[in-house]
């Protein structure tokens, strides 16, 4: 029983995803570890101080991009927001005014569809195609500013 245990090979994906979930068992989520049981932990797995130095510091820049794009998402959403606002407040004053000067030319209702079809589009973009090309480039102009 013992050597079958003992002949398994597990891919570095499989043994990564193992051990996160032994040491996800082995300190509770209410636990925090300082750095110096992190190095502990490093020495037992016999990985280079210097290994984690680069893991954690690629692992701070993966926190800082996950963060970046959060808050762009925010500003993208609440840009939005902002529009359909304007675009629905304007539109209720266009028609509210041509039905006041008599609806038989319903000018208003033009605007409304065309207006109407770019805040769709805009809506469309920001739901259908978070990672477009397009996307990447409001972006980094975003990250620039």
């Amino acid at each position: 029983m013992m050597s079958q245990f003992l002949t398994r090979l597990y891919s570095q994906e499989e043994v990564q995803q193992i051990l996160n979930i032994a040491v996800a068992q082995h300190y509770t989520s209410e636990t925090e570890l300082s750095y110096a049981q992190l190095l502990e932990i490093v020495q037992e797995l016999q990985i280079l101080p210097e290994t984690l130095e680069l893991a954690e510091n690629k692992w701070l820049n993966q926190q800082e991009a996950t963060e970046n794009r959060r808050k762009f998402d925010a500003s993208q959403r609440s840009r939005l927001r902002a529009r359909t606002s304007r675009y629905i407040i304007i539109n209720a004053c266009l028609v509210a005014i041509n039905f006041l000067t008599g609806f038989s030319v319903p000018w208003s209702l033009y605007v409304l569809i065309l207006w109407g079809m770019v805040r769709g589009l805009d809506t469309w973009r920001f739901f259908y195609q978070p990672q477009g090309q397009a996307n990447r480039r409001v972006f980094q102009s975003w990250k620039h500013k």
